[in-house]
């Protein structure tokens, strides 16, 4: 009688899961979560999360089985997955709605895929003058450096151990990571990002193979007065500011290099938020192939400046701890570039007479 008992009671909860699966195909419940909910296990507020649905809708296949996971569903489950680093906690969870482990790598694949595809229209590089211009403004109203209308800087993201060109990925840390090279605003926008190499490349490399570098120099072949600010891990060029070595205490290179420094903190700070936000991005090694590991890089690019343009307050913020180089320290550049690099110096150094006579 006992057993007839239990079996009729787990039957009777089996209905019940069944009877939640069914409720949920209505939606309302994932889809008027509240902030604090989203915030804290998404990562998002729900005007981002109904922003994030408008978008992807059109490009994110739709389910063909009847009882399949909700889009809705998909969703946060995949910004669970970006916003805390595990498949473990999934937000199904909260909904009764238990998915399996492999359900879950499946949804976020197909999520991941559908980002991807809008990288080019929510990760854009300023093609226009005016859009520049509004950029450059935006630099010297915060930091007084001119003619900025983007920093550059790199970031390692951890990887496990990929099966083919292991040494590609190996860096100076020490671990496996894709390399992901980042231009941003002064607002802390991503304007541009590269994650096609892995930790092994160096930044001047990677950004060599950029596809906005040909555009930049372009530009400032043209004639326009602009230029991306970097560190010393970057060649000087007339498009590409870099610290002056060896500068002397109060001398116009001194004045240039304190300016920069100041300009190239917002970098830090977007990546740093970046990271904070999507903790997937280093709470631990990233289970997947480079290529897929890329495509979840680049998605949490396009949820940054999603975040970013719906005012969302600031995460906790990263700290990297990534190793530096001097300030006294410069790359070295190939004798093809000699001639860039020597009319970069020459653009560097009226610049800092710029900046140290208009103080």
């Amino acid at each position: 009688m006992d057993t007839l008992i239990k079996i009729k009671m787990l039957r009777g909860s089996s209905y019940k899961d069944k009877i939640s699966r069914e409720k949920l195909k209505d939606l309302s419940n994932c889809i008027n979560l509240s902030d604090s909910y989203l915030l804290t296990n998404c990562g998002v507020n729900r005007f981002v999360y109904h922003q994030i649905l408008r978008i992807l809708e059109p490009v994110v296949p739709k389910t063909q089985r009847c009882n399949g996971i909700p889009f809705p569903i998909k969703v946060l489950v995949t910004l669970s997955f970006l916003a805390n680093g595990s498949h473990q906690k999934s937000v199904s969870k909260d909904f009764n709605l238990h998915i399996s482990q492999k359900s879950v790598s499946r949804v976020i694949k197909i999520i991941i895929e559908g980002f991807n595809m809008l990288l080019d229209k929510y990760v854009v590089f300023p093609t226009m003058p005016i859009q520049r211009e509004q950029i450059k403004e935006g630099f010297y109203r915060k930091y007084h450096f001119p003619g900025t209308y983007g920093c550059i800087d790199g970031t390692y993201v951890e990887i496990v151990c990929p099966r083919d060109d292991e040494e590609a990925f190996f860096d100076r840390k020490g671990q496996y990571s894709i390399h992901a090279q980042i231009v941003s605003d002064a607002n802390s926008k991503i304007l541009a990002i590269c994650c096609r190499f892995g930790g092994a490349a160096s930044n001047a490399y990677i950004w060599n193979n950029m596809n906005i570098r040909p555009f930049v120099e372009y530009i400032s072949k043209q004639g326009e007065t602009g230029w991306l600010v970097a560190d010393n891990k970057y060649p000087q060029r007339g498009w590409l500011m870099t610290p002056i070595p060896h500068a002397l205490h109060g001398s116009p290179e001194w004045q240039y290099n304190y300016f920069l420094g100041r300009t190239k903190s917002c970098i830090d700070r977007c990546i740093g938020k970046l990271k904070g936000r999507w903790q997937c991005l280093h709470r631990r090694p990233l289970h997947y192939t480079p290529q897929r590991a890329a495509k979840i890089i680049n998605a949490c690019a396009i949820l940054h400046n999603l975040c970013i343009g719906a005012n969302l307050s600031d995460p906790d913020i990263f700290i990297s701890t990534e190793p530096t180089y001097s300030l006294n320290e410069t790359t070295e550049m190939s004798d093809d570039n000699v001639n860039d690099l020597y009319s970069g110096l020459e653009v560097r150094k009226q610049l800092a007479e710029r900046i140290y006579y208009n103080l």
